[in-house]
């Protein structure tokens, strides 16, 4: 019971404080219409102008991310047998994997075609 009250006063609290939020920008809003254009106009030319001022200043004051890597070794050269074993196992080609129905359906379809001699 008690912690649906909690939830509850938190809830409606919540609510509160966005209602006042609403408020709040609405009657930001009607003070920036009121202005005269030309005013308007220049208050958010300057808050843009400093927005984007600030967007650039932050490329030169935060450090730049050091990027580290190691460079990947190719497989002729690391393991020659490797290479060898990969070459004889599976071609070289893109091929799609296939299920085993296809298989199947292949297998048969190659066991019914007569052979040629």
């Amino acid at each position: 019971m008690n912690t649906e009250n909690t939830k509850s006063k938190n809830l409606v609290s919540q609510i509160s404080e966005a209602i006042r939020f609403h408020e709040w920008i609405k009657r930001l809003d009607q003070n920036d219409q009121k202005l005269d254009p030309a005013k308007r106009k220049k208050k958010w030319m300057i808050i843009l102008v400093a927005s984007f001022l600030i967007y650039l200043i932050s490329f030169f004051v935060f450090p730049k991310p050091a990027i580290t890597y190691e460079p990947i070794q190719p497989v002729s050269e690391g393991n020659p047998d490797t290479a060898k074993t990969l070459k004889h196992k599976k071609s070289l080609s893109f091929e799609m994997p296939v299920d085993s129905f296809e298989n199947a359906l292949k297998q048969e379809i190659h066991e019914k075609l007569p052979e040629k001699k």
